[in-house]
Parts: C-alpha cells; structure tokens; sequence
C-alpha cells in the first residue's frame, strides 16, 4: 500500500483494535455458552453492573 505514514499507523492501530475485539467477543461467547441457568443470572448480573 502507498499512503502517508500517519494513514499507516491509523491503519494498523485499527486493525490491530479490531482484532481485539473480535477476540473479546469470541471470549464472553464461550463464556456466556458453559453458563447453566444459576451462572446466567449471576453473569448478566455483573454485565449489568459493569456498564
């Protein structure tokens, strides 16, 4: 790719934030998945509290 450096660097902080993401995402997936009815409760519990 040919553009400006400071382009380059948004670029990459993007990507690199978007990969982050996804992988948070994947992580409070499986998290979410091994709760039974019990662990649900508590977990959207400390969702809520959180935000």
């Amino acid at each position: 790719m040919d553009m400006p450096w400071p382009l380059a660097r948004d670029f990459s902080a993007a990507c690199a934030r978007i990969a982050r993401d996804r992988l948070l995402e994947a992580a409070v997936a499986a998290r979410a998945a091994q709760a039974d009815a019990k662990d649900w409760k508590q977990w959207v519990k400390e969702m809520q509290r959180e935000a």
